[in-house]
């Protein structure tokens, strides 16, 4: 009898992990769809708003979309303006956001209702670390920017996204600060955190987190950002599964995006003389996220797999599932797309 016990529990373990790994490889499955319908709903609506755009400026209809562009780019004024790309922005992210959320919960059953929940405490936890998650963005963000200038000096052009206010007007500044502060964040923090991690941390939080971050950090659509996007993701991922909750990240996340966009805002506004105040500021957050790295980065480590499988049999399964590799691959498309437009065809 006590010969076969090992055996015996060992055979149980084992077929508990074959049934984790089966569970998590269709769960990888469902949300790389999710995800990838996610983007194409992006590109759908982002057709109905040009659509939309012609029909207010023009005054007329056509179903023809070549004439649609065609017409919008001669319109450059109107559709360079920042109320007509945050508009954009707010438009095809929040329909793109409401369908997938129905999506997600018949997909997945209302998982992600944890992940939702408020409290004091979560908020708290999120105005500790945004100084941290500050830091890591300045440095690696000032490293991209020595790299792309090295890079550029040799003839090799690096996109990147441009958030500077053209034309400022009241409507301007409240609909970048609506977007970029307010709504991005949240629906980001719903997605990549949220879904993400309520999708697999049940399987292992480490594959979880670098899933998360990888899909966070590569959605920007070009290179500075993503490197600095995937080691914050990393951070944000951490902080949202230690706690159960994106209140915190999105507290975090948009102090972040507040922060690095208070120049641009107060320029478009007619604010003078707040460089140096900002400066200041800028340089206390910066000292006391060092601070809160080096007193708490023993709080970023993850615990023990919850689940059957180890930590390596879980990130394998997540990374190694076609539909996962898929969805990195059109993550990754528009990047390398807009390099090689970038330096051939500018």
């Amino acid at each position: 009898m006590n010969n076969t016990e090992p055996i015996i529990n060992a055979d149980r373990l084992s077929a508990e992990a074959m049934y984790e790994k089966k569970r998590l490889f269709t769960d990888c499955v469902k949300l790389s769809v999710l995800l990838i319908l996610y983007n194409l709903l992006n590109r759908i609506f982002s057709y109905v708003f040009f659509y939309g755009a012609y029909f207010y400026h023009s005054g007329k209809f056509t179903f023809s979309y070549g004439k649609v562009i065609s017409y919008l780019r001669q319109q450059r004024e109107f559709v360079s303006s920042t109320v007509f790309n945050m508009t954009a922005n707010l438009f095809i992210t929040l329909c793109s956001f409401v369908l997938i959320f129905i999506v997600y919960s018949l997909l997945f059953r209302g998982r992600i209702k944890a992940y939702l929940s408020p409290g004091v405490k979560k908020g708290a936890l999120g105005l500790k670390w945004f100084p941290a998650c500050f830091v890591i963005n300045i440095l690696l963000t000032q490293f991209m920017l020595i790299l792309t200038g090295i890079l550029g000096a040799n003839g090799v052009s690096v996109p990147t996204s441009d958030f500077s206010i053209k034309q400022p007007s009241t409507a301007a500044v409240i609909m970048q600060l609506l977007y970029v502060v307010i709504i991005a964040p949240f629906i980001e923090e719903f997605i990549y955190r949220g879904i993400i991690l309520s999708a697999l941390a049940p399987y292992g939080q480490g594959a979880a987190v670098l899933f998360s971050a990888l899909a966070f950090g590569l959605m920007h659509g070009n290179i500075p950002q993503a490197a600095s996007a995937f080691a914050t993701g990393l951070v944000y991922a951490v902080i949202a599964v230690k706690c159960g909750s994106i209140l915190p990240t999105v507290i975090i996340h948009c102090l972040n995006n507040l922060t690095a966009n208070f120049s641009t805002l107060a320029t478009a506004m007619g604010i003078s003389g707040y460089e140096t105040v900002l400066s200041m500021v800028e340089i206390f957050i910066g000292l006391l996220g060092f601070l809160v790295l080096f007193t708490n980065y023993k709080r970023l480590y993850l615990s023990k797999q919850g689940c059957a499988l180890t930590s390596a049999q879980s990130k394998k399964t997540v990374f190694t599932n076609p539909a996962v590799i898929i969805y990195f691959i059109c993550l990754i498309i528009p990047i390398i797309e807009s390099l090689i437009a970038a330096n051939f065809f500018s």
